[in-house]
């Protein structure tokens, strides 16, 4: 284990689960960003702090994978960790694990911070905190996608007040969501995802709409988002058996 890292419990909520009492991947996610987000406030990087300076936090690419995903009401331990910014892109894994001290889950996530008055990345965040960032993370997860070029069209959806952040466009949790709904139904329901990969391209803001498109592509599937003719999002889900659910 690194030397800094942030150590929080929580508890799969009812709503968090789906069909199957099994954690949604996009509630991973969520529960991921809420980790990250208490890790930097008890650092003093509030809300606050970066809009003194002038910076956001933005997630570029993330990956997950479940190796047994926790059920309702399980009590879950996350563990993050984040390395040092290197050429604009800063790395943390967060690790879930039962109370037992099982590794459930992990979620591979890369930051960008992006000056608001330029709208440009930083390639170095503009302060320093002791004892937050890690010199390097060494654990992390692929996150190349498959891409496939015969594509069939979902549908359209429109960026909701319910799936829109501080930032006003969709939370980068929220494409997950959309992405499964987006797949035939019998692929959601023969089996729960067990790996997914994600890039954000461009920001689909609350009120606007955008195209969604998926193929079968390597071991799972595609999804790409457009708007505009211009790509929002890129997916790859993986699809594993079906868990026997005990819930606690």
């Amino acid at each position: 284990m690194e030397p800094n890292f942030f150590v929080q419990e929580a508890v799969v909520q009812n709503a968090d689960a789906d069909f199957r009492s099994l954690l949604k991947p996009s509630a991973l996610l969520r529960y991921v960003e809420q980790v990250s987000a208490d890790h930097a406030r008890a650092f003093g990087m509030s809300d606050g702090f970066f809009k003194d300076r002038g910076v956001a936090f933005l997630v570029g690419k993330q990956a997950l994978r479940f190796y047994r995903a926790p059920v309702r009401a399980e009590k879950l331990i996350l563990t993050t960790r984040a390395e040092a910014s290197r050429r604009g892109s800063i790395k943390r894994i967060t690790t879930v694990t039962d109370q037992a001290g099982q590794q459930l889950a992990m979620v591979d996530c890369r930051w960008i911070v992006v000056d608001l008055a330029s709208a440009h990345i930083m390639r170095q965040p503009n302060w320093s905190v002791d004892g937050f960032w890690n010199e390097t993370v060494e654990e992390e997860l692929p996150l190349l996608l498959h891409k496939s070029r015969e594509l069939t069209r979902a549908g359209e959806w429109v960026a909701r007040y319910s799936q829109c952040d501080l930032n006003g466009h969709i939370n980068n949790a929220f494409y997950l969501d959309i992405a499964c709904d987006a797949l035939p139904m019998e692929v959601v329901k023969a089996a729960p995802v067990t790996f997914a990969s994600i890039n954000y391209h461009r920001e689909v803001p609350m009120g606007k709409t955008m195209e969604v498109f998926y193929a079968p592509s390597a071991q799972g599937w595609y999804l790409i988002g457009k708007m505009e003719e211009l790509t929002t999002f890129e997916c790859y889900l993986e699809f594993g058996a079906k868990e026997p659910v005990t819930e606690n």
